[in-house]
């Protein structure tokens, strides 16, 4: 429902207010912006080790290892950050506990 003022005004074709909907949906996670770091380094850790596939097809071994390190570090580093935000996510939707004071009560929509 849409807020205008003091009033909610309902959806004209009686459709589920997308805005109140609290399970994950589908894509949910490619949609968030905070992920995308984690998204950038996971591709450029994949374009790296592309690279190193290649370096090691010409036959320069030790530059080859050198690339799959970066690239290992690369991908590890972006892993981490998808994974920390939404570590990070959970916490932020995790309701207060039982023994918060009554003003600090969590109250959802629709209850």
């Amino acid at each position: 429902m849409t807020v205008d003022g003091p009033y909610e005004i309902p959806p004209l074709d009686d459709a589920e207010d997308i805005t109140r909907i609290t399970e994950p949906q589908p894509g949910a996670t490619l949609a968030d912006t905070r992920n995308w770091a984690g998204f950038g380094l996971l591709f450029i850790g994949v374009v790296i080790a592309v690279a190193a596939t290649v370096v090691a097809m010409w036959g320069f071994g030790a530059a080859a290892v050198v690339v799959t390190i970066f690239a290992v570090l690369t991908l590890l580093a972006g892993a981490a950050l998808v994974v920390l935000e939404q570590v990070r996510k959970r916490a932020r939707t995790i309701p207060a506990s039982a023994e918060a004071p009554a003003w600090q009560v969590i109250e959802r929509p629709g209850e």
